[in-house]
């Protein structure tokens, strides 16, 4: 014999000689509503063996009312509760798959067999005589009739090879099953005719009316546990022979046991002789059964032929679709409501490395080797069914030849009902489109940093050129001061000379006025150009004495009001970033001059131990816009490259016609600060 774990799984015959996917999607909701329908019974029998149980407890007048349960004596309760909650949790590891599940309802079983065999033992010897027995008070609470132990050990038995398999494909649990339910229509057929030898079966107690439906029910409930077993199959399909057994064997089996139980009500009145029953009743019978079956097949004549006319359409939708499902390297795949896979293309068998019987109703932790990547793909699937609508995602899975990245477009998979019956998707493979996505974002990632290593050095540079422009600058004030001024001093002073030999004539006056003019213009045109070269005050007196010394140069030349907020105590942040505030301030009154055509302005100097703010404040026409963001507009664009260099930033405020501000912010660090001397 060959187990098979998956109570539910179809065979791979049946799978494999299927015409459509709707076919597996209606087979297997009838057997999950069938294996529902067998755990809702195991649970009634379960709380009627509880009842049952509780009404030793109860008065007397709850007794005689609960008489006809207390038929049902209290061992056979426990064996009902036993083998229906055994049964129950068989049904639910159909569905889960736990083998603690498993083991639990073995465990159950083989309890049931153990105190079936021994019920039925002491109930032989009762029978058998081989205990003294003088009436029915007189036996043992732990006696119960034979049938009913027997009832007990076919359940065990069939418990415990419920998904044992037959070479042949066929399942000893049915036909377990089936004696079962053999087993229990005795008595029911005693009590339905009033015949007490079925009732008692030579022994003291009765079968109980109860006890006999219930095993009846269990019976059925073991076979409607595993509705896909070869006998069970044969009722779920929808092929001819199914529809056929689901509607002929009731209609049948209730015709005949109405006109015997009208023969029978008959012959009891005295209205029909009694050596005419039986060919009446043989009459009538044929009579019946002759009549359902000729319509039957009427009917399935007819439905045949529509059947054969659709069924050859299907095979050639069906052929499309498997030629296209079968030829495409994209995987294809089809999921019911519970997550598992009814279908699956050649493309999917090969990606998941599996066969087509290792990947039927599987679900996604039996499929895929990553447990957490398959409770994604399950949460995926979910979400889709519960919003109706379809769905483009990116899943990185590991597979047998390595991680795989796919695209895959889920749609959910409509019922002609409307509801939905799973998922349908469609995969592409696109592992190398992703590599070369990572490599061209590794790229970019290295050229930004090449870019940013660029404009670093860039910066550096920049920096060292205006260092050495600040040197010559330097150098060029230090010549202006000493050779130029001196020259201009020595200069001055001869012409004082040349001045006092000069005729005292109109005309010589004249010129004297004129060439010292020209030599006071000479001179303050010189250290102008000094000054704006290099001032003398930043180098002798600091940074708070060169931005007054500026703001007063500004208001001469220009008469804008000038008002400056200075630190009380003396600002020391070294000699590099001094240059720099004083350079971007001559920047900024430098553009206040010429475009702002303000009326005054205000510099504010603020230091702490972190940061330098310098502020620029005017009342003019404010800066637009574009010009603002103008890369070619060097002296905004310079002002933010020289706070870049020091690890600062320019903040630009303008509201036009109201005037702006510029903030410049640069942290103090460490290696730009004096050294103590």
């Amino acid at each position: 014999m060959q187990k098979n774990q998956d109570g539910l799984r179809p065979s791979s015959a049946d799978i494999q000689n299927s015409a459509s996917v709707e076919y597996f999607a209606a087979s297997h909701a009838n057997y999950s509503g069938m294996v529902t329908l067998a755990m809702g019974l195991s649970m009634a029998v379960i709380l009627l063996g509880i009842v049952v149980l509780l009404t030793g407890f109860l008065g007397e007048e709850y007794r005689r009312l609960l008489s006809g349960l207390l038929a049902v004596r209290e061992l056979t309760a426990g064996g009902f509760i036993v083998g229906a909650l055994a049964l129950y949790l068989n049904c639910m590891n159909s569905a889960v798959r736990r083998p603690l599940l498993r083991r639990i309802a073995v465990g159950l079983a083989v309890l049931l067999l153990v105190g079936g065999l021994a019920s039925l033992a002491h109930g032989v010897m009762y029978a058998l005589g081989w205990l003294p027995l003088e009436g029915a008070d007189t036996i043992s609470p732990l006696a119960i009739p034979p049938l009913l132990s027997l009832g007990f050990v076919l359940m065990a038995a069939a418990l415990l090879l419920h998904d044992w398999r037959l070479l042949g494909g066929y399942y000893p649990a049915e036909y377990l099953a089936f004696a079962l339910i053999a087993l229990s229509a005795i008595p029911l057929v005693g009590y339905l005719y009033d015949v007490s030898q079925f009732i008692y079966l030579d022994f003291p107690l009765p079968v109980s009316l109860l006890s006999a439906l219930v095993f009846a029910l269990l019976g059925a409930a073991l076979l409607m546990a595993r509705p896909a077993h070869a006998l069970m199959a044969v009722i779920m399909r929808i092929a001819p022979g199914g529809q056929m057994l689901r509607h002929l064997l009731p209609q049948t089996l209730f015709l005949l046991l109405a006109f015997s139980l009208l023969l029978n009500w008959g012959m009891a009145h005295g209205w029909i002789v009694p050596e005419l029953v039986l060919p009446t009743l043989t009459l009538i019978n044929g009579a019946i059964v002759l009549f359902i079956f000729w319509g039957s097949a009427s009917r399935l004549d007819s439905e045949y032929g529509e059947r054969t006319r659709n069924a050859q359409k299907l095979a050639e939708t069906s052929a499309l679709l498997n030629a296209v499902s079968e030829s495409t390297s994209d995987p294809i795949f089809v999921k019911n409501r519970q997550g598992l896979m009814i279908f699956a293309n050649p493309a999917t068998l090969h990606k998941l490395g599996k066969t087509w019987e290792e990947t039927m109703y599987r679900s996604s932790r039996e499929l895929f080797l990553v447990q957490e990547e398959a409770d994604t793909v399950d949460r995926d699937d979910r979400r889709v069914m519960a919003s109706g609508k379809p769905e483009k995602l990116e899943q990185t899975l590991h597979l047998p030849e390595g991680v795989v990245t796919f695209q895959t477009a889920k749609v959910p998979w409509f019922g002609k009902d409307g509801s939905v019956q799973g998922v349908i998707g469609i995969s592409t493979d696109i592992t190398e489109r992703k590599q070369a996505e990572d490599e061209l974002r590794q790229r970019e990632s290295q050229l930004e940093k090449t870019v940013i290593q660029r404009t670093a050095l860039l910066r550096e540079l920049t920096n060292h050129l205006e260092t050495v422009r600040e040197e010559e600058k330097r150098a060029i004030a230090r010549e202006l001061h000493d050779n130029m001024g001196a020259s201009l001093t020595a200069l001055s002073m001869h012409l004082e000379g040349v001045y006092q030999i000069l005729p005292p004539d109109e005309k010589w006056a004249d010129r004297k006025t004129r060439m010292q003019g020209l030599m006071k213009s000479l001179v303050a045109t010189t250290r102008r150009i000094q000054t704006e070269l290099r001032p003398n005050t930043l180098d002798l007196f600091g940074l708070k004495a060169a931005i007054s010394e500026q703001l007063d140069e500004l208001h001469e030349r220009t008469g804008i009001a000038c008002h400056a907020s200075l630190p009380d105590e003396d600002v020391d942040v070294g000699h590099e970033m001094e240059i720099a505030i004083y350079r971007m301030l001559q920047e900024m009154l430098n553009n206040v001059t010429k475009h702002a055509k303000a009326s005054k302005v205000d510099v504010i100097l603020d230091i702490d131990e972190d940061h330098v703010a310098l502020t620029v404040r005017d009342d003019g026409v404010g800066i637009p816009e574009e010009r603002r963001d103008n890369h070619k507009t060097y002296g905004l664009r310079g002002l933010r490259e020289r706070a870049t260099f020091f690890g600062g930033e320019v903040d630009i405020r303008s509201t036009p016609g109201k005037g702006a501000l510029i903030s410049i912010s640069l942290p103090i660090r460490p290696e730009l600060a004096p050294s103590e001397p």
